[in-house]
């Protein structure tokens, strides 16, 4: 076993294959508007005082028009029969309370922990690790969260906890939030978690990353495959006994339909970054030397997506240099100066990384977040960095337009970083979890690009140095807008969730879920009037540890009527569809 140093936690201190689903994309390509599914015939087819809602973030010294509802979707690849599910469309609903649709951002983002349920949820946990998914496939987002359970018991005992709590999973609804009694969570030192189905059994199961250390039971407890069996979760297999890991990912990296898993090793101690073929029926293998991964490779936070665009998904991790380029034989390492972070202390490493089209030329961009200690403990100011796309097959190029761009430097950290259309205008917006004074997150709102730089309006001030992990973006309630929900590393304070207010624009929400291990890196793109409007990548990771479901999100503007969306999977056809804005597009059945 590999030798690992003290543990020295991430925190601020102080002096089977699918051929039955792929199948299904071929015959059943649907339009789904709202949640329920309703038989209609054959057609086509991701820190606030204790007992309230206002919720204020980790503070510096202590963390380690058209609404298309009765117009269902065209394929037009030549697919067949398949159900038309639809409900109320969310596009007439109305905007969240204490917020104007259209107002900016930040006023677009209004607290609602309590409202869902989250302040007494998540009792006890030093949070670290959150992955959003539908697990029951009942149309409403669940949530897991978790954190570090190896500390004291005395520091886990505010607002009623009696100590620290186990792994928790989430069941969303129309009331919120609740508890799924159901399932067996674990105390761990858990850092971060994805969701994805690795039996094809079509239940989507849970990868639990575990930042493990030799020196307890609960620290030293190994990441965790879960396996769904129709809403009673079994642990079916561990992995990665030696390494530390951190964020975690699920890709096809062999395109033998079955999902292989990236589980990233930080520098703080254990193993490196290790790759595991899906050998079916929870078996994995490990594939690291196999697959071209370095045997030296570290970071906090990993992405997976085509980054030069040749149909092979490659992987970018936060604090290394190399990127690698994906192919038939696994990946090759090309090295990216423009990568390299200047760091003002040992303590400081780059971190959550999240991917999205910032100047809108259909390339996937970047913005890394930062864990650097430095920004609270010495005064540093440190940005997320943005990072555009200038890669062509083969040759990956990114350019850094941080400054240019207006991303600034910020005095707390700011490791989760997230893409999101919040307003709707069909501008991609940056949320960082670093805090603004009034408790929200900063937001970096795109004002448009200029002379090939996309723009960037700081919304809200800096505050005291506040600041979450980790968290999810995703529509929690169901009413066509994103909302964001942020984990809190002191137990002292609830895990704050922030309803979307949204804007006036339109927007499309494509769920490819039914790709199974294909999903990861699929491109959507979507055209009106025969231009390109918007375009997104899904991925099982974003940002910092963080799982992300397989559904895209993209914001179109003044868009109205129809609009074409082509779904590209890796190692797979395009499909094409027609759907109204304003709607929530599947690839798969009800």
């Amino acid at each position: 076993m590999t030798s690992r140093r003290a543990p020295r936690p991430p925190a601020v201190r102080r002096p089977r294959r699918r051929p039955a689903v792929i199948s299904a994309i071929v015959t059943a390509l649907l339009l789904v508007v709202g949640s329920a599914c309703a038989d209609e015939g054959s057609g086509p087819g991701d820190e606030g005082t204790s007992g309230d809602s206002t919720a204020a973030p980790t503070t510096a010294g202590d963390h380690d028009a058209d609404n298309g509802t009765d117009q269902p979707a065209t394929d037009t690849a030549g697919s067949g029969e398949g159900t038309v599910c639809r409900t109320l469309s969310p596009a007439d609903a109305a905007p969240a309370p204490g917020a104007t649709a259209g107002s900016d951002p930040a006023s677009a983002l209004v607290d609602a922990t309590a409202e869902l349920g989250l302040v007494d949820a998540l009792l006890g946990i030093y949070g670290h690790a959150a992955a959003a998914a539908d697990v029951n496939a009942d149309g409403w987002t669940d949530l897991f969260v978790a954190g570090f359970a190896d500390r004291p018991e005395d520091e886990y005992r505010h607002r009623g906890a009696e100590g620290p709590s186990p792994d928790r999973l989430l069941l969303g609804g129309p009331d919120g939030f609740r508890p799924d009694d159901a399932f067996p969570g674990e105390l761990a030192r858990t850092s971060g978690a994805t969701f994805a189905d690795l039996d094809g059994d079509g239940d989507i199961d849970l990868v639990v990353a575990r930042n493990s250390r030799p020196d307890g039971e609960i620290a030293d407890r190994p990441t965790t495959v879960y396996d769904n069996r129709a809403g009673s979760w079994v642990a079916a297999a561990t992995l990665a006994h030696d390494v530390g890991a951190r964020s975690i990912a699920a890709l096809d990296v062999d395109r033998d339909g079955l999902g292989d898993l990236a589980v990233l090793g930080d520098r703080f101690g254990g193993g490196p970054t290790t790759f595991l073929r899906n050998l079916g029926g929870f078996e994995f293998q490990d594939a690291t030397a196999a697959w071209g991964i370095p045997g030296d490779l570290y970071g906090l936070a990993l992405a997976t997506v085509d980054l030069d665009g040749d149909g092979w998904v490659d992987v970018v991790t936060s604090g290394d240099e190399r990127v690698l380029l994906g192919g038939p034989d696994g990946f090759t390492a090309v090295e990216l100066p423009v990568l390299r972070w200047e760091v003002h202390g040992d303590e400081d490493d780059p971190a959550g990384i999240a991917v999205g089209d910032l100047d809108g030329d259909g390339r996937p961009d970047l913005a890394v977040g930062q864990h650097f200690n430095s920004t609270v403990d010495d005064g540093q100011r440190v940005p997320v960095r943005l990072f555009l796309n200038r890669s062509e097959p083969g040759a990956p190029a990114l350019e850094d337009v941080t400054e240019a761009a207006g991303s600034p430097g910020l005095p707390t950290k700011s490791p989760h970083v997230a893409i999101a259309d919040l307003d709707d205008d069909g501008l991609s917006d940056v949320v960082t979890s670093a805090a603004a004074g009034d408790g929200s997150p900063l937001v970096l709102h795109n004002t448009g690009v200029d002379d090939g730089v996309p723009r960037f309006e700081v919304i809200g001030e800096p505050g005291d140095g506040g600041y979450w992990v980790t968290g999810v973006s995703d529509d929690l309630d169901r009413d066509g807008r994103v909302d964001m929900f942020l984990v809190s590393w002191e137990p002292a304070v609830p895990s704050p969730a922030f309803r979307g207010a949204g804007g006036e624009g339109s927007w499309i929400e494509v769920d490819v879920g039914a790709l199974g291990p294909a999903a990861t890196g699929a491109r959507v793109e979507v055209r009106a009037g025969g231009d390109v409007v918007a375009t997104g990548w899904a991925a099982s990771t974003t940002g910092y540890a963080a799982g992300a479901p397989p559904v895209i999100r993209l914001g179109l503007g003044s868009v109205t009527g129809d609009v074409a969306v082509t779904v590209t999977a890796p190692g797979h056809d395009a499909r094409q569809l027609v759907a109204p804005v304003r709607s929530r597009v599947s690839l798969g059945a009800c």
